[in-house]
């Protein structure tokens, strides 16, 4: 499936994004426009899913679903995993009968392509796709929270400890990212998937993120790096919300330092080197059960926008 199908999904966007409560991106600061930039931004990204030779489409009059077969993860786990999207599910009375619709087929076409494990992310008040989802075999793994922060409160000027990593810092990321990525990520809480082979995942996510140009922020602590944050920042001319967004991604932090204010200091560490590369705000996800993360989110001026429930099916 590819750009050929973009006419039909826009079609079906233009009779119902303008009335979908349950978009990522509706409740994200932005520019004042008419209609509002999340709409503009939900057909950007629709047209980039098309673009991805990965990704496939799946849809109703009232509903669309994007498939990505992921040939990153194949190679790391060495079965067929894939991703699936909710991109729209209207407010429309027999909704729940189009998402059956709708994951009945993808579950049938994924086995068939030989996928074995699918994930999802599902905002968490929307009910009627969370039934719909745990109808067809869903198993609920965890809840992630979505915050927003300004960062014109945030100093340019960043803590010494704190700066850019280099080529030379990768090996030891690498190992902090294998030993300290916080240990209920969804993928841990799966009995399916050995602790060693997520382990090993991490040190292979920042290994590609580095190798892709994304920023990661590390800090030392006597000499030596005790942790990182890998994020990214919007180029000048994708602003797509108006305002340029920086993301925070992941943090890792040596755990046997902890309670030393160095997890402070790389976050604000962090957030001061988005607003030295033109980000005026920053986004962020923590788990729920992650207490540490949210005080730290709360502490440093971020709100929530939005929680989403993280699913896992296996398909056998």
């Amino acid at each position: 499936m590819t750009t050929a199908q973009l006419p039909n999904l826009l079609a079906i966007s233009d009779r119902h994004l303008a009335s979908d409560r349950f978009d990522q991106y509706r409740h994200y600061p932005a520019l004042p426009a008419d209609p509002p930039l999340w709409q503009a931004y939900w057909r950007t990204r629709l047209a980039q899913l098309a673009a991805d030779t990965q990704v496939q489409f799946l849809a109703t009059d009232a509903a669309i679903v994007a498939l990505r077969d992921s040939t990153w993860d194949r190679s790391h786990f060495g079965f067929g995993m894939a991703t699936l999207h909710v991109l729209l599910s209207a407010d429309v009375p027999d909704i729940h009968q189009h998402m059956a619709q709708l994951l009945l087929q993808s579950r049938q076409r994924l086995r068939d392509q030989g996928v074995r494990f699918v994930s999802t992310r599902v905002n968490g008040d929307h009910l009627a796709v969370l039934h719909a989802l745990e109808d067809v075999g869903f198993r609920y793994m965890d809840d992630v929270i979505w915050p927003v922060a300004a960062l014109a409160p945030v100093p340019e000027a960043v803590d010494p400890r704190v700066r850019l990593m280099t080529d030379a810092d990768l090996p030891r990321v690498v190992a902090l990212a294998q030993r300290w990525a916080y240990p209920r990520g969804h993928l841990y809480c799966n009995s399916g998937f050995s602790k060693e082979h997520v382990d090993s995942m991490y040190g292979k996510w920042l290994r590609t993120a580095w190798q892709n140009g994304t920023p990661i922020a590390v800090i030392e602590d006597a000499g030596e790096v005790q942790g990182f944050f890998q994020f990214s920042v919007e180029p000048p001319e994708q602003a797509p919300l108006g305002h340029r967004y920086g993301h925070m991604r992941l943090l890792v932090l040596n755990g046997e330092l902890r309670g030393r204010g160095l997890g402070q200091a790389l976050f604000v560490g962090a957030m001061g080197l988005m607003r030295q590369m033109g980000a005026t705000h920053v986004d962020s996800g923590y788990s729920t059960k992650n207490h540490v993360s949210a005080r730290l989110h709360a502490k440093n001026g971020f709100a929530s926008t939005h929680e989403e429930v993280t699913l896992h099916l296996w398909l056998s």
